[in-house]
């Protein structure tokens, strides 16, 4: 997730969005433009819709903070997932049932 600045208003949910070293100003899913700051995107959102009373100072805007700085995205999915194992690897592995404990088969599969 990028790093972002979110005002939702009537007129729509306009966004500020961190996109490498630029910033991009969105209104829903429509990209408006892209600045070299995110005061300079706020600055054309507020010029381009003074209707929806966008706030003057991003500080009013709900930041929402991007993951941390990892080399890619797939990469941050994976480890966020990942629990280590205190497993020795040289035991040998031990299967354990999915079916809950107490709980007797009577001869049906898991499969209904």
């Amino acid at each position: 997730m990028m790093s972002q600045y979110v005002f939702p208003s009537s007129r729509g949910l306009f966004r500020i969005v961190r996109h490498g070293h630029r910033w991009r100003s969105l209104v829903e899913a429509r990209e408006w433009a892209r600045h070299d700051s995110a005061q300079a995107a706020l600055d054309a959102l507020r010029v381009a819709w003074p209707q929806a009373r966008l706030p003057q100072t991003l500080g009013e805007w709900r930041y929402i903070a991007g993951q941390a700085d990892l080399p890619h995205a797939r990469l941050a999915r994976a480890t966020s997932t990942f629990r280590p194992s205190s497993v020795d690897p040289s035991q040998a592995r031990v299967r354990r049932s999915r079916r809950i404990q107490g709980r007797p088969s009577r001869g049906v599969t898991d499969h209904g």
